[in-house]
């Protein structure tokens, strides 16, 4: 059984997503891609929230916030930041 949902709840939702979003084309580092753990200036970066920014930019091309090419470029910088730092 399908539910509708409330116009003005979709809204809330999608404002919701982008700015959620939003935090990780804020808080990445644009050299390394790395993500910043909170909004505090000078915050550290950790795996995990770059992980997450990485996974958020797949999701991100697939609902509109971002482009693809935006996407992959973000993506590979942080890549190549990685494998940069292993060597």
């Amino acid at each position: 059984m399908d539910i509708d949902t409330p116009p003005q709840i979709d809204e809330t939702l999608e404002t919701l997503q982008r700015n959620a979003f939003a935090y990780f084309l804020k808080g990445a580092n644009p050299r390394n891609g790395l993500v910043a753990d909170n909004t505090r200036e000078d915050a550290h970066s950790s795996i995990a929230a770059t992980g997450l920014g990485l996974a958020a930019y797949a999701v991100g091309v697939e609902r509109g916030f971002i482009t693809r090419g935006d996407a992959i470029e973000r993506t590979l910088t942080t890549l190549r930041f990685f494998h940069q730092e292993r060597t």
